[in-house]
């Protein structure tokens, strides 16, 4: 799959429910798709707020046509320190989620693999009162149409995953994603 086919089909897939932008910067960060979708949840009595929470997530997309170990390491090593940009923990947040996802188009290494099947990153504010965050990593080679991603980027590796586009009525009412 070429680098424009799979970012046009992730744009389709964010659209929806995401605010997603094109050669996005961050911090001095080019990331070629960024997506970001706010959720606020509130409960109500008689029309009076009784309590509401913010949950928050961000999915950044990097292309590389390869990429090394310490590329990786300097984009890990990034997000972990910057993560205030996103996160601001008060009585109203619950959670931020930040999915960054590589995309390779020539090959993926073993070392790349076992770095992002490992990597961990969350934490928890004032013991969770104020909210966490959680990072979700996930790599994906289009060389070979193949997605690695570490535990926590499961919940969202079907985002990410490229499908062939079904053929018949029936199939795209069926597997529309």
């Amino acid at each position: 799959m070429k680098k424009s086919d799979y970012l046009a089909m992730l744009e389709s897939r964010h659209r929806y429910y995401f605010d997603v932008h094109r050669d996005y910067e961050i911090a001095g960060r080019r990331f070629d798709l960024y997506a970001e979708c706010h959720v606020r949840t509130e409960r109500t009595v008689l029309g009076y707020l009784l309590d509401s929470y913010e949950s928050h997530d961000y999915r950044m997309i990097k292309y590389y046509d390869e990429a090394s170990l310490q590329d990786l390491h300097i984009l890990y090593d990034w997000i972990s320190k910057e993560y205030g940009i996103w996160v601001a923990p008060n009585d109203g947040h619950m959670c931020t989620f930040l999915a960054l996802v590589v995309v390779l188009g020539k090959g993926v290494s073993q070392d790349l693999i076992r770095f992002i099947k490992r990597a961990k990153q969350s934490r928890y504010f004032a013991l969770g009162l104020k909210g966490w965050y959680e990072l979700r990593l996930l790599l994906v080679d289009l060389n070979e149409e193949k997605l690695w991603c570490n535990s926590s980027g499961n919940r969202i590796r079907m985002d990410f995953e490229m499908k062939a586009k079904p053929n018949g009525l029936l199939k795209k009412l069926l597997f529309w994603r």
